[in-house]
């Protein structure tokens, strides 16, 4: 349950306030209003975890909500029991009150002469281009809204870059996890013991082997690399490993270990077949 952290406030959700937090941001806007929020509250050597989840209670604002107007009594805390006040704060209101009032209404302001008013009612004989040109007048609330919603997209964009960066470098982690976890021939030919061991031939050995057949393999299966399809082969002639075990290893189906072993057996039997040296029958005499 939020607490209020203004000094001798004790007001809690259940008392039927509200609670607001601390101004956070990196963007000039926020960093002034947050560090005015602090110095109000007598808070300024917080640290950021303690910002974080430091509440102010609606007790502390003259009409019960915190203002983006920085024109506003609201715009920062100042109701305190610790701080006395040189004007009434419904008087500061009001005064606030008719301010924007007469800047959402420029056009409204009364003549101080009637010759300003003859001035104001001249017509003031200029081209399309020219008006277009001109400054169309913005009330002092829109112009602040205006620029802390364009403060807060700034910091959204920054962020959604920051989250984009990190979710890009995850992925690039899990990529190359999946790859160490991924039985495949560049990772067995790192060690000399395992390379043997599933496939009885050293790395030059097998990548001559790899070299020799790999001109009349036909590319049919995209699923795995030549080198990764020839070490199942081998593994599969010298450890007799099954299609469902090799299947597990490599990450593809066992019609795929089918396929690959039927392809590279045929292939294997005719381009192999002049090394094997037969020995005549008059050496045995």
């Amino acid at each position: 349950m939020p607490t209020c952290c203004v000094v001798d406030c004790a007001n809690r959700t259940s008392c039927g306030v509200k609670f607001f937090r601390i101004p956070a941001g990196s963007h000039p806007f926020q960093k002034n209003r947050r560090h005015l929020w602090l110095q109000a509250i007598k808070r300024a050597d917080w640290d950021n975890a303690t910002i974080k989840e430091a509440r102010v209670c609606s007790a502390h604002f003259i009409s019960g909500e915190a203002s983006l107007d920085s024109s506003s009594p609201d715009f920062v805390p100042s109701l305190f029991v610790y701080k006395k006040q040189s004007q009434t704060p419904m008087t500061k209101m009001e005064r606030y009150q008719r301010k924007r009032k007469r800047d959402e209404r420029p056009d409204m302001q009364p003549a101080s002469s009637m010759a300003e008013m003859e001035q104001d009612c001249t017509i003031d004989h200029c081209s399309d281009e020219e008006k277009a040109e001109g400054d169309c007048p913005v009330s002092r609330k829109e112009h602040d809204d205006l620029c802390f919603t364009h403060h807060q997209l700034q910091e959204d964009y920054i962020n959604l870059q920051q989250d984009c960066f990190k979710l890009r470098s995850e992925n690039e982690e899990l990529r190359n996890e999946l790859q160490k976890s991924k039985f495949s021939y560049s990772n067995v030919k790192s060690s000399i013991q395992l390379l043997l061991f599933f496939t009885g031939l050293t790395s030059v050995i097998f990548e001559w082997l790899l070299k020799k057949l790999a001109g009349s393999i036909e590319i049919g299966h995209q699923a795995l690399p030549l080198e990764d399809q020839l070490l199942m082969v081998l593994m599969k002639l010298r450890m007799g490993l099954s299609n469902t075990d090799l299947a597990y290893r490599f990450h593809v189906t066992t019609s795929t270990v089918s396929n690959i072993y039927r392809s590279w057996i045929s292939v294997m039997s005719v381009v192999l077949k002049p090394l094997i040296k037969w020995p005549n029958k008059g050496s045995y005499t």
